[in-house]
């Protein structure tokens, strides 16, 4: 029993749970300007790199035909992505038109999301690895920019296929309606409406980042359960944290399904000329 008990006390020596702040934390003597780096930006460039990259070598195969099977998945991935968004919007001409946007969305969200997964095994294996990387969505400020991006674009948009006075008019005084009680009905649920367009926000910003976040402190947890795990000093505790891991990729993907989804709602409602 005390050997046991030794032999917890030596695997989970120096391992303990870092539980990261909503916002990335400033790394030490990082900074441009004067304005300090964040562990979210420091990961963000590297993700960036890796993804451009990458882009780079796809843009490549599919113009020169020069890696046939990067260009048929390239192009198969283009593809589902522009079946999916004409399902969504009914529409393949506005599906399109906002392909780049929210498909940029869903691609990088869901990359960034799997990045992030690796940057746990990472900071499992080297010690204070958090204080320089850390998963991009699981920083509260990531995820609003994004949101706030997708609710000013369809604002935009509304704006451009309704008219300024007709949008801004469902929000300030909706009166209309069959019959004069449904009228008056009509104004108080616009000014909800409009209440509505912040809540979106806060709704696309805040699912994101709190799935990701509670991934994030999962997979901790977990680590640190998995150092108590007596092993006879193997270190095969670790592999208490495998199956999170896989269910934390399929949350990479439900997410950035759910952000686009939702997305895509936000920019039909914003170019369909009647108000339901």
């Amino acid at each position: 029993m005390s050997s046991e008990t030794s032999t917890q006390g030596e695997e989970a020596q120096g391992v303990s749970i870092h539980i990261p702040s909503i916002q990335g934390e400033a790394v030490h003597g990082l900074s441009i300007g004067g304005f300090p780096i964040s562990n979210t930006i420091l990961s963000m460039w590297i993700f960036m790199a890796v993804l451009f990259t990458a882009i780079g070598f796809l843009f490549v195969a599919i113009k020169t035909r020069t890696f046939p099977r990067l260009r048929n998945v390239g192009i198969d991935l283009i593809k589902r992505i522009d079946d999916f968004f004409f399902d969504s919007m009914e529409d393949r001409k506005t599906a399109r038109t906002f392909l780049p946007l929210v498909g940029g969305f869903f691609v990088y969200i869901f990359l960034s999301n799997v990045f992030g997964l690796g940057l746990d095994w990472i900071n499992f294996i080297f010690e204070g690895g958090h204080e320089y990387l850390r998963p991009i969505n699981s920083d509260l400020n990531t995820t609003v920019v994004m949101a706030v991006t997708v609710i000013l674009v369809s604002q935009v948009t509304a704006i451009r296929h309704k008219g300024f006075f007709t949008h801004f008019g469902h929000y300030l005084f909706n009166f209309s309606g069959h019959t004069t009680v449904e009228k008056f009905i009509n104004v108080p649920i616009g000014w909800l409406h409009f209440v509505g367009e912040f809540t979106r926000a806060l709704s696309l910003s805040v699912r994101l980042f709190a799935n990701i976040f509670a991934g994030v402190i999962l997979i901790g947890v977990m680590t640190y359960v998995g150092t108590l795990i007596p092993t006879g000093g193997v270190g095969l505790g670790s592999i208490i944290v495998i199956p999170f891991w896989f269910f934390e990729l399929f949350v990479a993907f439900l997410q950035a399904y759910i952000f686009a989804t939702l997305s895509l709602l936000y920019l039909k409602e914003a170019v369909t000329v009647e108000s339901h």
